[in-house]
This record gives C-alpha cells, structure tokens and sequence, in this order.
C-alpha cells in the first residue's frame, strides 16, 4: 500500500473510530493523557505479556498498576529523570527493552510544547522536525528490535498547533510507523489526542 492509500485508510478508520471513555483524573497541562487508553491497549492480544513505556509519565505508576490488575502484564517505563525506583533512568532514543515485549505504549513529549523534564536529552527540547523525528525512529527501531511479528504499539498523537504551524502529528506518527515495518490495524479518539493502533508486520 503506497503512502496515499495509507493516508486515505487512516483518514477513514479515525472517520469512524471509536470514542473512549474519559477520566477526571489526569492533565492534559501536565502532558498527561487518558488512562482509559492503557485500559484499551490492555484488552488487546499482547504476547509476550510485557509492554515498554520509553517516555514514561507521572502516571507509569498507576499504569503499572492497572497492568497488572487488569492482565498481570508486565509494565517497563524508562525516564531520562525520575525518582520513582520502578522507572529505569534511560534515554528511550538510544537504550531499548532488554527483553523481548508484546507491546508499546509510545507517547513522547509532543512536538513545540514544553519540555516535561530539565534534561536537555529530552525530545521536547527539539524544534528541528527532522531532528524530532529522528529522535523518535531511533526508539522505534529500539523496540522493533525486541518485538516479534504481530507486536501491538499504540501511538498517542495530536493536531494542533505550535511554533507558529499546524502540527499533524498522526500523520508523522503514521508514516514512521509505517516506513518501520508496521500495519495501522485500529484508531480510538480520546480528545484532544488520538491513538494509532498499530501491528508489527
């Protein structure tokens, strides 16, 4: 399928995606998202059971928790800076799973917005697109390196506007997914955001 094609199959699915159920729980100010997004990633086939967060939150915490409430899936956040001693400090774009996982929960400091730590490392400091961009391939391939055939990742993204421009960050979402190996198989809305549900071919 060639890049338009694609586009127009995204177009289409998030036309008649799903809406998810929101919560009164997290910030979007703080770069938070829904939680309900976990709860959904967690229904899906994930094997093996163990999914990488490699822009961990101030939610990996509860994330853990409903992991293995819900699935007693194994939950492996990794932070440039936390003091959380669940989280492993390391730079998702150049360290990556150490083990085989099912899943990936990739929601990374949004394009132009503020940084979410003091570490100069953090994407969030990057205004460069290309440079953004290729920060975040890096990670991908980190975590297609220790995923099998029929990987889930979902992708959490935006369109919105900063630096002066519209940002389609779904559609720079979809075509590096794309370009690395991996089938869009289902769309959710939770405004603002929107999540790419993606498998690994």
């Amino acid at each position: 399928m060639n890049a338009v094609e694609y586009l127009k199959k995204y177009i289409e699915m998030r036309r008649v995606a799903r809406v998810l159920e929101d919560r009164d729980d997290y910030s979007l100010d703080a770069g938070e998202m829904n939680p309900n997004i976990v709860v959904e990633m967690l229904k899906e086939d994930i094997q093996p059971d163990v999914v990488w967060e490699p822009f961990a939150s101030q939610r990996s915490r509860l994330f853990t928790n409903m992991a293995w409430e819900h699935t007693h899936a194994m939950w492996v956040p990794y932070s440039l800076k936390s003091h959380n001693d669940f989280v492993r400090k390391a730079d998702s774009t150049k360290t990556g799973p150490l083990d085989p996982i099912g899943g990936m929960l990739f929601h990374p400091t949004y394009f132009g917005s503020v940084p979410l730590c003091d570490d100069k490392r953090d994407v969030g400091y990057l205004s460069d697109r290309p440079e953004y961009m290729e920060a975040l391939k890096a990670t991908v391939e980190l975590a297609k390196q220790q995923m099998k055939s029929g990987g889930l990742v979902c992708a959490v993204a935006r369109d919105y506007r900063a630096l002066g421009a519209r940002i389609r960050l779904d559609y720079w979402f979809l075509e590096m997914f794309q370009d690395a190996g991996f089938e869009l198989s289902d769309v959710w809305l939770s405004e603002p955001d929107v999540v790419l549900v993606f498998r690994r071919v």
